[in-house]
């Protein structure tokens, strides 16, 4: 028989289209030979749907659309994710669709933090074990693998394969790293696994698809495309999907810029802007931001500004210009210096005849933001801020000036994957000047300024978010590592008391193990600040020593139970 993966891109909320997708996808799947259709985690409301589970009219609109969609299921199975209330209790479950009703509801069993604000867990004791042509499947949900007990319970109940309706965020390296995993957990379990993931992007989360399709063994049978919607077809033949020829693997570049590009396009199409507006700096940051701005929605619907000051280089001028001509981008030039000179003749009194000071650099960056918002307020442009992670690490940026607008791409991609992801861009057609890649990187608010005038060397400063934001590490592990101590502790006094402008920072998509975003919850005012002399241990040492004891006990266990 057949089980067919519907990996789709759906819309929180949006419960009409998202149970017409489905039901077609599931009709589809049908006329293609399918018995089972197997749909992502709460793939009828879409993923996440937040606090809107805190609303009973919505839990009530989901339940009203679940039956009407179970109706109209005349053949075959359909699996769809769904939040169930039953009157006390709210549930993150996947009912069984068949034969025109509801027949089944498996409530997930595993639950991560963030989602007991609104679930309650399934008991473990109910497995949700179905028959379908002669083969026993067990319905399972998102981290229902993380722990064995859920999958266990299906084995007891006799299933043959588990079929996982799942909603993984992308991170870097998920391209190897979840079917790494997902290999493990099905070769520990002994139960074929058949997962499908969400595709898309919503608010700063974004899901690369990918489903796969694992046999008992841990071989990876099937794996479908990323980046894109699919139905895909899993012959299962006694238990165990067919293995089949599984995708290329491509780079780390290829599914970071992916992400970025299909975040940036699901946030402007789901949100119903026309188009986007943005400044041009001749930088490396605007640039790569332009270059996403039109493989996301294509140059017609991308407008770009160049607001010189007198601080603007020539070679600036003309790479932005270079660069917009190459993607066929409506490009415009507005004079900053008229603006600046009436602000400064206006706060001179109060700037001690230091024009060159902080308070007047930041009102060339607020002047900026003052003419793009005003054109997004006009045309209803969104307005992309094209700040990077290792600038926010360090508040390196201007509140109300570059740090202004509706949608940030690269908030979560350091300075040194700015320039990978720049140069991976050029592999696929040269439209970033090599000027923009090769010159110092400068904000250009005074003569001859550069970022490294203020920070760390960007290789310095982006290991250190790396190791302690991102791994957790303790400050004394990095010194272990041979990052500077200097730089250290400057970078972790700049860490601490830029938190208030993080919180008022734009959203981005987040891809990484730890954004400033839900993952970063540091306060604003606090005094503390870590030593540099504790003794720390890495967390990732830790680890490595945790999984070795994990296998070391494992393998006394097959001892045993062989003897």
């Amino acid at each position: 028989m057949q089980v067919a993966v519907a990996q789709l891109n759906l819309t929180v909320g949006a419960l009409n289209a998202n149970a017409r997708r489905l039901l077609e996808a599931h009709q589809s799947a049908c006329r293609a030979g399918a018995r089972v259709t197997l749909t992502p985690e709460l793939s009828l409301t879409g993923f996440p749907p937040q606090d809107l589970l805190l609303r009973r009219a919505f839990l009530d609109d989901c339940a009203q659309h679940l039956q009407a969609l179970a109706a109209q299921v005349d053949q075959g199975v359909l699996l769809v994710g769904f939040p169930e209330y039953d009157g006390t209790q709210c549930y993150n479950a996947v009912a069984l669709l068949r034969r025109g009703k509801v027949r089944q509801i498996y409530r997930k069993q595993i639950l991560r933090v963030d989602e007991k604000r609104y679930f309650k867990k399934g008991d473990t004791a109910v497995p949700g074990v179905f028959e379908e042509s002669g083969t026993r499947f067990a319905i399972l949900c998102g981290d229902d693998l993380v722990k064995p007990g859920p999958g266990k319970a299906a084995l007891a109940a006799d299933a043959q394969c588990g079929l996982v309706a799942d909603a993984r965020a992308y991170q870097v390296d998920d391209e190897t790293a979840y079917p790494a995993w997902l290999s493990a957990r099905a070769k520990t379990l002994g139960l074929p696994l058949i997962v499908a993931q969400h595709v898309g992007g919503q608010d700063t989360q974004v899901f690369m698809g990918a489903s796969m399709a694992v046999n008992s063994t841990g071989v990876c049978a099937q794996r479908w495309p990323a980046w894109h919607e699919a139905l895909a077809l899993a012959q299962i033949k006694r238990g165990e999907p067919d293995v089949r020829g599984n995708q290329t693997q491509e780079p780390s570049e290829h599914h970071v810029y992916q992400a970025l590009v299909t975040a940036l396009r699901d946030y402007i199409q789901k949100n119903g802007f026309p188009g986007i507006v943005m400044g041009l700096s001749g930088g490396v940051d605007s640039a790569l931001a332009l270059a996403l701005a039109v493989d996301a929605l294509g140059s017609h619907r991308v407008q770009t500004f160049m607001l010189p000051s007198p601080y603007t280089s020539a070679m600036s001028l003309a790479d932005a210009e270079t660069m917009a001509r190459e993607l066929g981008v409506a490009h415009h030039n507005i004079a900053l210096a008229p603006l600046m000179n009436a602000v400064t003749k206006t706060l001179r009194p109060w700037l001690n005849d230091a024009p060159e000071a902080l308070t007047a650099q930041n009102v060339q960056a607020r002047l900026r933001a003052l003419l793009l918002m005003g054109l997004s307020n006009q045309h209803n442009w969104l307005l992309l801020a094209t700040g990077n992670k290792s600038e926010a690490a360090v508040g390196y940026s201007t509140l109300y000036g570059d740090m202004a607008g509706g949608f940030a791409p690269l908030k979560d991609v350091t300075k040194g994957w700015v320039y990978r992801l720049a140069r991976y861009r050029n592999t696929l057609g040269r439209i970033i000047p090599e000027r923009i890649l090769t010159r110092a990187p400068s904000a250009e608010l005074a003569y001859g300024q550069t970022d490294q005038d203020s920070l760390p060397p960007y290789e310095t400063l982006d290991a250190i978010i790396e190791g302690y934001v991102e791994q957790g590490e303790d400050a004394a592990v990095l010194l272990e590592q041979g990052v500077s101590r200097k730089h250290l502790k400057e970078t972790l006094q700049l860490l601490a008391v830029n938190e208030y402008k993080r919180r008022q920072a734009v959203p981005g998509p987040c891809i990484t193990a730890r954004a400033f975003d839900n993952d970063w919850r540091y306060p604003m005012t606090s005094k503390w600040r870590e030593s540099l002399e504790k003794s720390g241990k890495s967390r990732k040492d830790g680890k490595m020593a945790k999984n070795a004891e994990a296998k070391d006990a494992e393998v006394k266990k097959r001892k045993k139970e062989k003897s």
